[in-house]
Parts: C-alpha cells; sequence; structure tokens
C-alpha cells in the first residue's frame, strides 16, 4: 500500500519553515507523494481550519523546488471556484517545473458560502467539474480547439505550450456522494473517499463497486487523518461526519490498515494535522509512525 502525506498550507502551523520540514520529512520516510489541502475564501467562524490557508496551487510549485522525487498533488481541487483554463496551464507549469511529478485529486466543494465570495454557481459545480476534467485532458494531449456549453468558452487553433511532462495528468476523484462515485467510475483514475468508520466504509466500497463495470477496474486511493497522541480512532469532520483516523494505539491501527486493504484500498493520504492544529514536530512524528506501519 503506498502512502502520501498533506503538508500544512493550511491551520496553525501552516508557514515555509513547516512546509519544507514536513515535506522533507516524508521524503525521507519514503512517501510516495505530498498533497495540499483546497480552499480559498471560506466564510468566518466556519469551524474548519480552512480559513488559515495557503494557495493549493501556488504550494505546489514550492514543494516541487524544495524536494527531489515525490509526486506532488493537491486533495481535492475545487476546480469548479476557478477559470479552468488558468488551472490546466497552472498544473501544467508545475508538472514541466517538476520533471513530471503532478497528480492531482478534484472534488465538488461543498461549502455553498464558499462558492458565493467567489461569484461561482454552488448548484451547477457538478456539472463544471465535469467539463474541466474533460478541458484539462484535451489541453494535455495537446488539442488546440475545445467547446463547452457548461463552461462558457469555446476556443480554436490555440496554443498551449509549453506541454507538461506527462501527457495524461492522474486524476482521483473525491468525494463519498453517488455523484462523486459515478465521476470516478466514469472520467477519474481513482476514487479518493475519506475513510469513514469501517462498516459504514465496507458498504460505500461495495456500493461503488456495484455502480458499474468501469469502477471495478479503478483504484480506491483514501484520504485519512493519523494523529499518534489521539486516544480514539474514530473522530467527527469540519461538516460533522464521522471518519477514522490512525491514532495511538498501534494494534487497532494494524487492523484498520489491514481492514482497508482487503477493502482493496491500495493508497493512503495521511493527514497528520486533521483539525490544523497539530505542532510541526508532532506532524513528523506522525509521519515516521505510518511509515513504520506501512514499513
Amino acid at each position: 500500500m503506498k502512502f502520501g502525506v498533506c503538508v500544512p498550507n493550511y491551520g496553525e502551523s501552516a508557514s515555509t519553515e513547516a512546509l519544507r520540514n514536513v515535506a522533507l520529512e516524508a521524503e525521507r520516510a519514503g512517501c510516495d507523494s505530498l498533497w495540499t489541502t483546497d480552499h480559498i475564501l471560506m466564510p468566518k467562524n466556519s469551524g474548519t481550519p480552512y480559513e488559515r490557508i495557503l494557495d493549493s496551487i501556488t504550494t505546489l510549485a514550492y514543494l516541487a523546488a524544495v524536494t527531489d522525487k515525490v509526486k506532488l498533488g493537491i486533495s481535492s481541487l475545487i476546480i469548479a471556484m476557478r477559470n479552468p483554463v488558468v488551472v490546466a496551464k497552472q498544473l501544467a507549469t508545475i508538472d514541466s517545473l517538476s520533471d513530471g511529478r503532478l497528480m492531482l485529486a478534484i472534488g465538488a466543494g461543498w461549502n455553498e458560502k464558499e462558492f458565493a465570495h467567489l461569484a461561482s454557481n454552488f448548484h451547477s459545480r457538478g456539472r463544471r467539474l465535469d467539463a474541466s476534467i474533460r478541458l484539462i485532458r484535451a489541453l494535455w494531449r495537446g488539442e488546440t480547439s475545445f467547446k463547452s456549453r457548461v463552461l462558457g468558452l469555446e476556443f480554436n487553433d490555440a496554443v498551449f505550450e509549453p506541454r507538461p511532462i506527462q501527457n495524461h495528468l492522474a486524476i482521483w476523484i473525491g468525494g463519498t456522494s453517488k455523484a462523486a462515485m459515478k465521476r470516478a467510475a466514469s472520467l477519474g483514475d481513482a476514487w479518493h473517499p475519506n475513510v469513514q468508520p469501517l462498516d459504514q466504509f465496507a458498504d460505500l466500497v461495495a456500493g461503488f463497486r456495484e455502480g458499474s463495470p468501469e469502477a471495478r477496474a479503478k483504484e480506491i486511493c483514501v484520504r485519512m487523518g493519523i494523529n499518534p497522541l489521539a486516544k480514539q480512532s474514530e473522530y467527527k469532520s469540519p461538516q460533522g461526519e464521522k471518519r477514522i483516523m490512525l491514532a495511538g494505539n498501534t494494534a487497532q491501527n494494524k487492523q484498520i490498515l489491514s481492514r482497508l486493504e482487503e477493502l482493496g484500498v491500495s493508497y493512503i493520504v495521511a493527514v497528520p494535522s486533521p483539525d490544523g492544529k497539530a505542532s510541526v514536530p508532532n506532524q513528523v512524528d506522525a509521519i515516521k509512525t505510518l511509515s513504520k506501519l506501512l514499513g
């Protein structure tokens, strides 16, 4: 099972020093990838750690410069709040500057007020997300023409240079809704859910696999918290959803990982500071703990 690490581009520890220290420790520990978290303009008193956040895309450019081998991703980019042509160019640039290390998870987004702050239609976000994925794919393949009524754009004989190193960008689809699972099967390279209590998560996995023939061939690459100081593995997300993390009980952690492997999970994106409050030393300890568990 491969693992990646979410860096502290959000929360109390977000800083250049924290990003560098966590990124380098993750690379030393043998992690496969580094991930930023994405929000832009959250409402005040949102109950999330994302009111203090460095831009997810720009931060990847910094990480590309301070690391050598790890892949670089966003978990999960809320592309429906952005101009997708600009995003395609930003991502292609990072792929070029990092020698082809870019990955991506995309989600529909869930905070309606944040969409309103950016003058973006919350209710059409799913259709614009689908169209944006198709646009990125087209531009990265070198296509020079594209038309989308959903996005309200059309161009012909356009120039998208320099091309990214990779012709195909690996795109995971975040979310546990039926729409997200359908999107993962039809447009994505993998499904990227958060881990819920394991019985509930097993039902979700079964629903995903049974949803379509395409879904059976897709990888399941989860996002999951890790906090060796926590006594309980179950916690609540800012949206009030019950989730599972790797906590301080080693035997229980091994049981969780074993069960996830049984369910077909092939990749864990670990979040060493789920609430945005973990210190950098604690995040480094979490990375070391995960490396030993998966080692």
